[in-house]
């Protein structure tokens, strides 16, 4: 019985590669080359662009002349500020931060004696949230996130 057995070469024969193998392998250093420069390329792109800004103007209105309490957001979730016993209307203006992070511009009044309270907020002069509350002594609140791209939504 003969048996046929599959000779290879002799990898330490000095045989030259075949023009295939060399083909193949240069392929293959490419491809690493490649990965690794995309891999390299994404992770040191440039960091997010610093938060840009947005102007936020905040504005109560009444027929009543007065609110006992205005409560306001000055930088968006981390601090508020409060008016008491002001006259209406009232306006404030400030400049919020728009990201990273939430970020939200916020107004709430209480109505004294008037038949009705509102607010409005505008971003960048568009108006983004509007709110009236009826009634002696109600309240009313407007309040909208901010987002870096579209100022206001």
């Amino acid at each position: 019985m003969t048996s046929a057995t599959a000779t290879r070469p002799d990898r330490g024969s000095g045989r030259k590669p075949s023009a295939g193998r060399r083909t193949r392998s240069i392929a293959a250093v490419v491809a690493l080359a490649a990965a690794g420069t995309a891999a390299w390329a994404i992770a040191n792109q440039e960091p997010d662009p610093v938060p840009t800004t947005h102007k936020v103007v905040y504005e109560v209105t009444g027929p009543g002349g007065k609110a006992p309490l205005i409560r306001f957001a000055t930088e968006g979730v981390n601090s508020t500020e409060q008016a008491e016993t002001v006259d209406l209307p009232w306006r404030r203006e400030v400049v919020l931060p728009a990201g990273p992070g939430l970020v939200v511009a916020q107004v709430m009044a209480t109505n004294g004696e008037g038949e009705s309270i509102s607010c409005t907020i505008t971003i960048d002069g568009h108006l983004v949230s509007n709110n009236t509350a009826k009634g002696e002594h109600s309240a009313v609140s407007c309040s909208n996130m901010i987002t870096p791209e579209l100022g206001g939504r």
